[in-house]
């Protein structure tokens, strides 16, 4: 290949990989969808890894991200990383993490191999949680605003702690 030829090539590369991250970056938020039905954070009742109830209210949170995910799941432990760094460039957004696994032991093994610190960690007990919500699949994730209130869902992962997420989430 010529020098003219592979300069041509490079650029075309250059534009394709450009347009490629556009795209992925863009259609993040294209993910992001508005949810209707009326459901509330705080008629809900969560349970931590030792089956004790607790309360997920915070009167210094502005927003509540509830995600449903599972340990066998690999999109769910790719998205992991994010959501946990989501609270050290937002700190007023609580991470809410629901495990669906059959078996409390797999998510307990997963969180003592990883160390997410900002991702409380909750077990849905014969599935009391997810029930109120409608769950095609995992990860699927809601945002909650902070009188409660479901204000989106994300069905897949994305880019929690992308400036263009953290952009979306202090405009709604």
């Amino acid at each position: 290949m010529n020098s003219i030829a592979s300069k041509k090539y490079l650029i075309i590369l250059f534009i394709i990989l450009i347009l490629k991250s556009v795209t992925v970056w863009s259609s993040d938020l294209k993910k992001i969808k508005v949810v209707k039905e009326e459901i509330y954070l705080d008629k809900i009742s969560f349970f931590n890894f030792n089956e004790e109830a607790t309360s997920v209210i915070d009167s210094q949170i502005d927003y509540y991200i509830l995600n449903f995910w599972a340990s066998w799941c690999a999109p769910c432990i790719k998205e992991m990383k994010s959501l946990n760094e989501l609270k050290n460039k937002f700190s007023r957004v609580k991470i809410l993490s629901v495990s669906q696994d059959a078996d409390l032991n797999d998510a307990k093994k997963f969180f003592s191999k990883n160390s997410y610190d900002n991702i409380e960690k909750y077990y849905d007990y014969e599935k009391n949680i997810s029930k109120n919500f409608s769950l095609r699949g995992l990860p699927t994730t809601f945002i909650f605003n902070k009188n409660f209130k479901v204000l989106a869902k994300v069905e897949g992962i994305i880019e929690w702690d992308s400036d263009k997420f953290i952009n979306w989430l202090r405009k709604n």
